[in-house]
């Protein structure tokens, strides 16, 4: 047996051996390896499946709004008050308020605060300073477009962010050294026909798990931020009533006992 393994392994390694020599090369001196060009890769001409059917979609649900636009008989373009917003917005670092731009009409409303006709609102922004108090804040506007429903209206949202190395007088006398990101606000600014602001809407937090503010929006938000919240309910962060709770409880057991 041992003579009849000894007799196959030699036979191997001489077939092995024999085939080896056929493809040896002499050696050469090493040279740059020279470049080919890639040879063109074809796509397959396979089709994309759809990922949505045009049957799919209700279009009667969706409102057409650049035909909403083009029916328009407000004088200023949805670019021309596009282009006001922002300009209204740069003054006071972001916070609006330069007078020669509102119109003797004008109202600010938040979620909470407001009505406030325009000396108060000049006079309650002009009373806090936020770029002593921010001076790193970097604001973080987007999404600006008219509303198709009213059509000198102009809707973005509002973020930010900044770092308290400053005072903040009345609320805050010393910095804190505290983050401040905002949540995403759903802001909005509605114009008259000479480009007047008539109407100023801020601090409607949409996802109040977003940043340092416990979903507040607005001055709120930034109180609560830099841990100097005011003292009442409408500015902390939300929180389950007793009766939204007793509520719930009743919902859920029902839900139970109906199966």
């Amino acid at each position: 047996m041992k003579m009849a393994l000894s007799t196959v392994t030699t036979f191997l390694l001489a077939r092995a051996s024999s085939a080896l020599m056929r493809f040896e090369r002499p050696l050469q001196p090493q040279t740059a390896a020279p470049h080919y060009a890639a040879a063109p890769h074809y796509a397959a001409a396979v089709a994309e499946p759809e990922l949505v059917k045009e049957a799919d979609i209700d279009e009667s649900l969706f409102v057409d709004e650049a035909a909403a636009l083009a029916r328009s008989t407000f004088p200023l373009s949805a670019d021309e008050m596009i282009t006001l917003s922002k300009r209204f917005i740069s003054s006071r670092g972001g916070l609006g308020a330069d007078p020669a731009l509102l119109a003797e009409s004008f109202v600010f409303e938040g979620p909470v605060v407001g009505p406030l006709d325009k000396q108060a609102f000049v006079d309650a922004i002009g009373s806090v300073d936020f770029d002593k108090a921010f001076p790193d804040f970097q604001g973080e506007f987007y999404g600006f477009h008219v509303d198709p429903f009213d059509l000198n209206r102009v809707w973005y949202t509002a973020r930010g962010r900044g770092t308290n190395t400053g005072p903040l007088p009345p609320f805050a006398p010393q910095a804190t050294g505290k983050q401040l990101v905002n949540p995403p606000q759903v802001c909005s600014l509605t114009f008259d026909k000479s480009g007047l602001v008539t109407r100023y809407t801020i601090g409607y937090v949409v996802d109040r798990q977003v940043g340092t503010t416990g979903g507040l929006g607005g001055l709120y938000g930034v109180l609560y931020a830099i841990g100097r919240p005011l003292p009442f309910p409408e500015a902390r962060p939300w929180r389950k009533s007793p009766q939204y709770a007793l509520f719930q409880a009743v919902g859920g057991a029902l839900q139970a006992l109906l199966g």
